[in-house]
């Protein structure tokens, strides 16, 4: 991604900044008024809670009250949070030094999945809670933009074959994943394909937080259903069945 060095920095300060100002406020800035940068950030943290091999532990002051965990239902399932924000110093930092390299043309940089990971593991600060929220939006774009791809090529290939074609392929079509209790007893049934119409859609598996829509191909117009998009599309008819019992 071009930028993501820039990106990186300033998601960092950021993030640096608004745990320093609500564990320390006043710190989180200069005499100016000027927030600190980044590298700065972190000095302040370790001053305060000293880092054991290179991580600091910043405990929550208020942390939230159990909630009673179900056994059975996983979609009402509430994630424990944790009651410190892990923040690895050593590896931000090397973050930094990698990314101004790159900046300033003093190389390539080498920004790492360890580095954006170290960063993502801020947002479990109180003062935060966004970065989680932009990633799960941005993870039902692509998967909403990937069904629409799917399913413009499968229409472009059901043009081509024609109907009558597509009907002789539906009225031979085997399911190749077929429930059987001993051979096969994760298998499904066929579903009906949003595309072409037919009984033909191959189910692989069921979404995996309401368990109610299938993803895998139709047998005929080749439309395949990603499990990120079937989430999407499960989530969607759940609202609508809300809003119809209201």
């Amino acid at each position: 991604m071009a930028g993501r060095e820039g990106v990186f920095d300033q998601a960092l300060s950021n993030g640096l900044a608004a745990i320093v100002a609500s564990e320390w406020p006043g710190k989180e800035a200069d005499r100016k008024g000027r927030v600190l940068s980044a590298s700065a950030l972190l000095k302040v943290i370790e001053e305060h809670v000293p880092a054991t091999d290179g991580i600091v532990l910043v405990s929550d002051k208020h942390p939230m009250p159990d909630i009673p965990q179900g056994d059975t239902d996983a979609l009402f399932q509430v994630p424990r949070l944790s009651s410190h924000t892990r923040i690895d110093v050593r590896t931000l930092q090397n973050g930094i030094e990698a990314s101004q390299a790159a900046r300033h043309g003093r190389g390539a940089g080498a920004l790492q999945h360890r580095h954006i990971e170290a960063l993502l593991a801020l947002d479990g600060h109180r003062s935060l809670g966004v970065m989680g929220e932009e990633q799960q939006d941005r993870i039902q774009q692509i998967a909403q933009a990937e069904d629409a791809a799917s399913q413009e090529r499968a229409a472009e290939y059901l043009e081509r074959i024609g109907e009558e074609e597509a009907t002789r392929r539906a009225e031979n079509v085997a399911n190749p994943n077929a429930y059987h209790p001993k051979h096969n007893p994760d298998g499904h049934d066929l579903d009906t394909c949003p595309v072409c119409g037919h009984e033909t859609f191959c189910v692989e598996g069921l979404d995996p937080v309401f368990g109610r829509v299938g993803y895998g191909q139709c047998l005929v117009c080749t439309y395949t259903r990603t499990p990120g998009a079937a989430e999407d599309e499960a989530f969607t008819e759940q609202l609508r069945s809300i809003m119809d019992d209201e």
